[in-house]
C-alpha cells in the first residue's frame, strides 16, 4: 500500500527538517501561491518570495539524481522562480524537453446548440517541469489512457472543443480574484449572447459581482483542457467529476474508488468534490503522466489533498504539507478513506 503523510505546518519549517534528516523525493509538484494575502500562509510579496525560495531550496537538496520538480506559478512567484533559473538554476536543472502546458476549462453550457464558455484557471495555469542536468527524464503522456467516455455522463465526448485559442472567452487570471472576469461582466455578456436568463450574486471575498443562478437554457459545466501547445491536437481533456478511467483490461480508478469518493461516511473524499478543489482527475493525469509507479512525491501546498488522493490510488508514496488546519485534516483523511479501498 501506498504511504501516505500529510503535515500541517509552515513549508518553510518542514523544508529545514527535510533537509537535516536528509529526506529524499522523486518528485515535487508544487502549485505555488502567488497572489500575496489570497490564502493563509501566503501574506505579503515577501512571505511569497520565500515559500518559492523553499521549494527551490528542496529542490537542490531533497530530490533523487533523476528526480523532477513541477511548478506552477504566475506573479510574483513567477518573477523570483525565472530570476533564480536565470542566475543560478540553470548550472543544476534544466527544462524537461516538451513538459510545458497551461490549462483552460468550460464554465458554462449552452443546452440548445451545445456552445460553451471556456476560461483559464487561477491555479495550475503556467506549469513547467525540470530535471537535473545529465538525467534523461522526460514526462510520459502515453501513460494516460484517458476517461471511458461510455462511463462519464459528463464526458468531454460531447463537447464542441474551441478551434483556436480566440474562442477562450478568459484569457488569463487577474490578481487578486477574477476581478477582470467581474468586473467587465465577461460571463455576463456570453450569457445575454446566447439570451439565457441568470442572476448576480455578490463573492464574499472582495464584493465583485458573480453569476451563481444560470437560467433553465444552460448548466454549469465540468472539466479541465490541459494544452501543450496551441495545436488541438496537443491537448487532453479531463473530467473533473470522479469517475473511472483507464483501459478496460487495467481501470485505474475502478467501482470501489469511485463509490468510495460518494460514501458519506468518507469526509474527507467527499470535501475533494466541493468548490474549488475538484481536482482529483487533474491530479491523477499529472501523477500518471509527471510520475513513476513506487515514486515518493511531494506537494508542499497541498490543500485538499487532490494529488495525495491520486498518489494512493496510483501507488504512488505521498508526503504532503500544508499550513492551514483544516485542509490538512481533510487532506490526511482522504487518504485513511481510501484505506482497504486500493
Amino acid at each position: 500500500m501506498a504511504t501516505h503523510n500529510v503535515v500541517t505546518n509552515d513549508i518553510l519549517a518542514e523544508q529545514n527538517r527535510f533537509i537535516a534528516e536528509g529526506v529524499k523525493f522523486d518528485r515535487i509538484i508544487a502549485d505555488i501561491p502567488s497572489f500575496a494575502n489570497r490564502w493563509p500562509g501566503a501574506g505579503g510579496q515577501g512571505k511569497i518570495r520565500d515559500l518559492v525560495s523553499s521549494v527551490i531550496h528542496m529542490s537542490k537538496n531533497c530530490l533523487t539524481d533523476d528526480g523532477t520538480v513541477t511548478v506552477s506559478c504566475t506573479g510574483i512567484a513567477q518573477e523570483k522562480w525565472d530570476d533564480w533559473f536565470a542566475s543560478e538554476g540553470n548550472t543544476i536543472f534544466e527544462l524537461v524537453p516538451d513538459s510545458t502546458w497551461t490549462m483552460f476549462r468550460p464554465y458554462l453550457r449552452q443546452q440548445e446548440n451545445n456552445k460553451h464558455y471556456w476560461g483559464r484557471r487561477d491555479d495550475w495555469t503556467f506549469v513547467r517541469t525540470y530535471r537535473k542536468i545529465g538525467s534523461s527524464y522526460t514526462i510520459n503522456r502515453g501513460a494516460w489512457t484517458g476517461e471511458n467516455e461510455n462511463r462519464h455522463p459528463n464526458s468531454f465526448k460531447a463537447f464542441p472543443m474551441p478551434q483556436t485559442m480566440n474562442d477562450v472567452d478568459v484569457s488569463a487570471f487577474r490578481a487578486p480574484y477574477h476581478k477582470g472576469l467581474y468586473e467587465s461582466k465577461e460571463m455576463q455578456k456570453w450569457l445575454r449572447k446566447y439570451e439565457l436568463t441568470y442572476e448576480e450574486g455578490v463573492s464574499s471575498q472582495n464584493g465583485l459581482p458573480i453569476v451563481t443562478v444560470v437560467g433553465s437554457g444552460a448548466h454549469f459545466t465540468d472539466g479541465y483542457v490541459v494544452q501543450f501547445s496551441n495545436n488541438p491536437q496537443d491537448w487532453y481533456h479531463i473530467p473533473k467529476r470522479i469517475c473511472q478511467y483507464g483501459s478496460d483490461d487495467k481501470i485505474k480508478f475502478n467501482n470501489d474508488v469511485v463509490n468510495a469518493f460518494f460514501d458519506n461516511k468518507n469526509k474527507g473524499l467527499r470535501a475533494l468534490q466541493g468548490g474549488n478543489h475538484k481536482h482529483v482527475m487533474l491530479s491523477a493525469w499529472m501523477i500518471e503522466t509527471h510520475t513513476q509507479p513506487g515514486d515518493h512525491v511531494l506537494d508542499p501546498f497541498c490543500g485538499f489533498g487532490g494529488t495525495g488522493a491520486a498518489c494512493k490510488v496510483l501507488g504512488r508514496d505521498f508526503t504532503g504539507v500544508e499550513y492551514n488546519n483544516t485542509r490538512a485534516n481533510i487532506a490526511g483523511a482522504a487518504g485513511t478513506d481510501l484505506n482497504g479501498v486500493v
